[in-house]
């Protein structure tokens, strides 16, 4: 491994960008919204949900650059306002669908599952595990699907720059907290509540996918350029000495999640003489799967910033 794979905390402060992103929208308009899909359903909802996602590709430049920045290395050709505007309108139905799952509608949906028996054996070992997703897809059809086979899941993850409709979800749904383990950079207290989490036959959901503030991260190849990916989940996972999955819950249009399965690692070997070089490795896979999954719904991905960014 190059020098340069393994970077320092204080080198990459500008690729942190998507930490500081402000929450756009307003609680009122959360709210407001939620209460159509309350009162009428989840058509009409829909329908102001196109209205919302329009504004935000028209008004917001840094999204549209985004979003035709990812459209490039999917379809090799600049992408059509359209396709900018169906992968913001993606995200934004992916998001109101959270609140069905949160009230436990997963009847309005239909469901597909590849790999569901991987989770069923953990459940009947009582097992706990790390799962290793991304901000692709819906983590709410996720959990909800985790529930639904009385599997004890929980996402980990930085929530802060989400704060305002995470607080409208948890009105909504106060047992929703219970199920997510917010992890404050740098606190070694957010180790020892997902190892408690793990070693009670839990399994903890984290995103592979974002460098966060005070991060090591790897660069591997990811759609034909280096990119960062954060090398704390997959040492996490090293320290528990527990299975390791990787999982996605693909969206289509209108109404279908897709969710898949698949072993990684049981354990995940992190060897101390060849640990970079096996982080390296590990990463690097990971990151070939997350491309296979992308590439089946490129209109899930939710990194709207320069993943690949070099600053």
């Amino acid at each position: 491994m190059t020098p340069q794979a393994l970077v320092a905390p204080d080198e990459v402060a500008e690729r942190k960008r998507w930490m500081h992103v402000a929450e756009k929208g307003s609680v009122l308009g959360i709210r407001l919204l939620i209460w159509l899909a309350t009162v009428a359903g989840r058509g009409p909802a829909r329908l102001v949900v196109r209205l919302v996602a329009g504004w935000y590709t028209l008004m917001h430049p840094s999204v549209r650059a985004a979003s035709r920045a990812w459209w490039r290395r999917i379809l090799g050709r600049e992408p059509t306002l359209g396709e900018i505007y169906q992968h913001v309108l993606r995200f934004a139905q992916t998001t109101l669908d959270r609140f069905f799952f949160l009230q436990g509608r997963d009847d309005v949906f239909q469901m597909s599952h590849t790999g569901a028996d991987f989770l069923a054996d953990l459940r009947a070992r009582n097992q706990g595990a790390i799962i290793l997703t991304a901000h692709v897809g819906s983590p709410a059809a996720m959990s909800a699907q985790g529930r639904a086979h009385k599997l004890r899941m929980h996402i980990v993850g930085y929530f802060k720059n989400a704060a305002m409709i995470n607080d409208v979800m948890a009105k909504l749904d106060p047992t929703s907290m219970a199920r997510v383990v917010h992890i404050e950079p740098g606190n070694v207290n957010s180790v020892f509540a997902i190892r408690e989490r793990v070693e009670a036959g839990d399994l903890l959901a984290i995103a592979c996918d974002r460098v966060g503030i005070n991060d090591r991260f790897v660069e591997v190849d990811f759609f034909g350029e280096k990119a960062a990916f954060p090398t704390g989940p997959f040492i996490l996972a090293g320290m528990l000495h527990c299975p390791v999955y990787i999982a996605y819950a693909l969206y289509h249009e209108p109404d279908r999640y897709d969710l898949y399965c698949e072993p990684f690692a049981d354990p995940l070997d992190l060897p101390r003489k060849d640990r970079e070089a096996a982080l390296q490795r590990h990463v690097a896979r990971y990151a070939a799967r997350m491309e296979h999954y992308c590439r089946l719904a490129p209109d899930n991905w939710f990194n709207f910033f320069d993943f690949w960014s070099k600053h």
